[in-house]
C-alpha cells in the first residue's frame, strides 16, 4: 500500500502482499536517518559525561560503546531480522507467544519484510476487562523477562506499540532491532541478587551487585538503605504478595533513580551501571510502564521463582509454558538452591 499504517522509530510500515497473495508488513528506513543517527553517536560520550556528573561511578566509555553497539545494531535490519528469526524459531507453536517469520529473500540493510499480524493494538487492550488485563500483563512479562533465563537473549526495547492482541489470545511482539544477548555467568549473579532481596540479607545483595558492577566500594556502601532502594525499586517482583501495577508505582520506581530530590540520590550518586546490564534494566522499566497502564495483577514474585528457583510454575500461562519448553528439549539457565 502506498501509505504507511504504522510507524517505527526509524522508519515507517506498509502493507503489501506476496505474489502468491500473503500479507506482509514492509518496514522501511528513513533516507539519510542512518548517516544521521551514525553521527549522532559519535558524540555519544558527551551525554555519557553528563550522566556520570549525576552518577560518578558511571563507567563512562564502557556506556558509550554499549549505547553505540546497540544503535549501530537497530540502523540494520539485515542484524534486525537475524534476531527475529531466532526469536520465532523459539517461539514457534508457543501456546499465547508469537513472533512472526522473516521473509529473508525480500529484506535487506533497510528494509524488513514480514508476515502480517492481525489484531488488536495497545490502546484497545487497555480497554479490556481487569482479568483479560492480568493475562495479557503477564505474557508480556513472560516474554521479556523469560526470554533471558530460556533464550540467554531478550528483546530491549518493550514498547506496546509492538504488541498485537491476537484473535486467538495470543500475543504478537514485534520489532527486534534492539535485543540483547547475555551469557549464563550474568544470569547466575543476577538470580543472586534477587535471591538476596527474596530473603532480607542486605551484605548478601550488596556483595551480589558489587559482583554484577553496579557498586564499586562495597565497604562505603550501607548494606541496609542499599536493600530499601532495591526493594523500592524491584519489589514489585522480588516479594511475595499480588502487585496491582499502576502509573503511580511506576513513577515512584522513576523517582527513585533518577530524581535528584529522592532519599536515595545520595546512593544513586554512588552506584554504577555495568555496561552490560544497560539494556537490561532499560528492559525492566519499560516492562513497568506497560503493565502500569494496564493495571496488571499478579503475584509476580511467584512468576520470577520459576527462573531464580526453578520453583513449579505458578499459573496456569507459566504451565503451559513450561510444557512447550520441555517438549522442544529447551532448559533455562539453572535455578539456584535456596539457602536452608
Amino acid at each position: 500500500d502506498q501509505d504507511a499504517f504504522a510507524a517505527a522509530s526509524i522508519g515507517q510500515v506498509h502493507r503489501a502482499k506476496l505474489l502468491d497473495g500473503r500479507p506482509v508488513a514492509v518496514k522501511i528506513q528513513y533516507p539519510g536517518v542512518a548517516e544521521a543517527l551514525e553521527s549522532d553517536m559519535r558524540n555519544a560520550s558527551v551525554l555519557v559525561r553528563l550522566a556520570k556528573a549525576l552518577a560518578p561511578g558511571l563507567d563512562a566509555k564502557a556506556v558509550a560503546a554499549e549505547l553505540r553497539e546497540r544503535v549501530m545494531e537497530e540502523l540494520d535490519y539485515e542484524y534486525e531480522a537475524q534476531n527475529q528469526r531466532a526469536f520465532a524459531r523459539a517461539y514457534d507453536g508457543h501456546p499465547f507467544i508469537y513472533v512472526p517469520k522473516v521473509h529473508s529473500r525480500l529484506s535487506r540493510r533497510r528494509v524488513l519484510v514480514s508476515d502480517y499480524v492481525e489484531g488488536e493494538g495497545f490502546e484497545a487492550v487497555k480497554r479490556l476487562p481487569q482479568d483479560e488485563r492480568d493475562i495479557y500483563g503477564e505474557i508480556v512479562f513472560r516474554f521479556c523477562f523469560g526470554s533471558i533465563y530460556h533464550l540467554q537473549h531478550f528483546n530491549a526495547d518493550p514498547h506496546p506499540g509492538n504488541y498485537i492482541l491476537m484473535d486467538d489470545g495470543r500475543v504478537a511482539f514485534l520489532d527486534f532491532g534492539m535485543t540483547k544477548k547475555v551469557d549464563q555467568e550474568q544470569i547466575q549473579l543476577e538470580q543472586l541478587a534477587v535471591d538476596a532481596a527474596t530473603r532480607n540479607d542486605p551484605e548478601g545483595l550488596r556483595d551480589a551487585l558489587a559482583d554484577l558492577g553496579f557498586i564499586n566500594d562495597p565497604s562505603k556502601m550501607d548494606a541496609l538503605r542499599l536493600m530499601e532502594h532495591v526493594k523500592l525499586i524491584g519489589g514489585w517482583y522480588m516479594e511475595d504478595k499480588e502487585v496491582e501495577m499502576s502509573p503511580k508505582l511506576v513513577m515512584k520506581v522513576i523517582e527513585a533513580t533518577h530524581d535528584p530530590r529522592s532519599e536515595y540520590f545520595d546512593l544513586v550518586r554512588r552506584e554504577s551501571i555495568p555496561a552490560d546490564e544497560l539494556m537490561g534494566r532499560r528492559m525492566e522499566i519499560g516492562v513497568m510502564a506497560v503493565l502500569g497502564q494496564l493495571g496488571a495483577k499478579r503475584n509476580w514474585h511467584r512468576i520470577m521463582r520459576e527462573w531464580v528457583y526453578a520453583d513449579e510454575p505458578s499459573t496456569e500461562l507459566g504451565r503451559e509454558e513450561w510444557e512447550y519448553f520441555e517438549s522442544r528439549g529447551v532448559t533455562q539457565v539453572p535455578g539456584i538452591q535456596v539457602p536452608g
